[in-house]
């Protein structure tokens, strides 16, 4: 029987949906287990028809943007009502997004700027719309300040196999292979080379082999068990349950490493870009344990299972190590340094140097790991659309402490926020709607 779903638009660009219907193919495996039973970006049903539906008649929604509007608010409501499990769908819905900054004013001002002083206003008479219109709330605000929100999927927009990865775990069907044998077996650097054998954390001795990438033979990059656990462990597993009795001296990559590795346990794969409200780590966090399912894995996994587990019992804050820079290619400590901030448009940066290092504001060291750095890629710098690894209401001063901390920055601290023209924008350019404090404020 198939999955009903349903998909909702706020205020938004659709750029959520079209990264889903980006999968293309990869949208074979989930299609046919799904019932969409309201998506107005692709689907001609009418709003009428969610709100005659059953209360918890769906069994997932998917909500895409923030609130701005009457309508979005009673949008949100109808769909906390319609559906078993409410999805935050982008970063539009998780944070605010750059509409978000439009919390800096009060509505009047906004109003006025947009339907009054615009310069492309052409109406001799210019004024707010009321017809046909819902209006305009007092500030912006994201969906989990109005309703209970059940998973997160940041991201602007959120990579199309995170979508469809999160699918896959909400409907149960992400089936590991639970092949015989190890990803070592199959690893480019099991006769010669092996990065676990050289002390740095890869949990490929206890992962089914059939994975692609090979990341420790292509990148250099350990296995984080993406293809879930094999039935018998590698020899060298051994070493691996070694290196995990003692994770107190483990490197940033390798908290890295251990975080994806958890996909072991909850079968999410992307596991930086979905967020479950009662995830493992926030079980942890929450209540100093976990409740996991370790059934399918050999006794050695198990091991090494139990292992990372007690680390994180009494390491509940490790994960938000994992940021952007964890999965940055860049030199750092380059022969780059920073002493003075630029403008994007000031210069052109080279492609192997740390941005930061190179005079350039990148949000990467307070940014949440997830998008797999495809700005950087193309040589632009992160501007934070997966959110903050931790809120403060300073983050200004927050990466002006990260980037003096773990960079070649030859600034004080403040020098640096000095030549920073616009804080907000620049620091909060994704997030500002999350900022409780500064809206208040503003909005008193």
């Amino acid at each position: 029987m198939a999955v009903k779903v349903a998909f909702m638009q706020l205020s938004d660009c659709w750029g959520c949906h079209q990264s889903l219907l980006n999968a293309h193919l990869g949208l074979l495996d989930v299609l046919p287990a799904l019932e969409f039973v309201y998506w107005p970006a692709v689907v001609d049903f009418k709003h009428d028809s969610l709100k005659a539906r059953q209360d918890g008649e769906v069994l997932v929604g998917f909500i895409e943007g923030s609130i701005r509007t009457n309508e979005d608010y009673e949008n949100v409501k109808l769909m906390r009502q319609k559906c078993q499990l409410i999805i935050s769908f982008g970063s539009c819905s998780c944070y605010g997004n750059v509409h978000g900054l439009g919390n800096e004013w009060k509505k009047p001002e906004l109003v006025q700027r947009k339907f009054h002083d615009a310069e492309s206003i052409t109406d001799d008479d210019p004024k707010e719309p009321t017809e046909h219109v819902p209006g305009f709330r007092d500030y912006l605000v994201v969906v989990d300040d109005v309703i209970d929100v059940d998973a997160y999927i940041s991201g602007c927009p959120p990579k199309p196999e995170q979508i469809v990865s999160a699918v896959q775990f909400l409907l149960g069907q992400k089936d590991f292979p639970n092949e015989e044998y190890s990803f070592c077996t199959q690893c480019p650097l099991n006769e010669e080379g092996c990065i676990l054998d050289a002390g740095t954390l890869c949990f490929g001795p206890i992962t089914s082999v059939g994975c692609s990438l090979k990341c420790p033979g292509n990148e250099g990059d350990p296995c984080v068990g993406c293809f879930g656990p094999s039935k018998t462990a590698h020899v060298r597993a051994d070493k691996l349950i070694d290196k995990t009795k003692d994770l107190s001296n483990i490197s940033s990559g390798e908290r890295k490493a251990m975080y994806e590795f958890l996909s072991l346990y909850l079968n999410v794969p992307l596991m930086a870009g979905f967020d479950l409200s009662a995830d493992i780590l926030k079980q942890i966090k929450n209540k100093g344990e976990a409740e996991t399912p370790l059934t399918q894995l050999n006794d050695k996994a198990k091991e090494v299972a139990t292992n990372v587990l007690a680390y994180l019992k009494d390491n509940p804050d490790f994960h938000e190590i994992s940021n952007v820079c964890d999965t940055c290619p860049r030199i750092i400590g380059s022969n780059s340094t920073m002493t003075e901030v630029k403008r994007d448009y000031e210069g052109l940066p080279n492609q192997e140097d740390c941005f930061i290092e190179q005079g350039y504001i990148c949000m990467g060291p307070v940014t949440r790991a997830g998008c797999g750095g495809l700005c950087i890629k193309v040589n632009a710098p992160c501007t934070g659309c997966y959110g903050q690894t931790e809120w403060v209401d300073d983050q200004a001063s927050r990466f002006a402490d990260a980037a003096i901390k773990g960079f070649n920055v030859n600034l004080s601290k403040e020098e640096l926020l000095a030549q920073v023209k616009d804080h907000i924008g620049t620091f909060e350019k994704f997030t500002l709607a999350k900022n409780k404090k500064f809206t208040e404020e503003v909005h008193k």
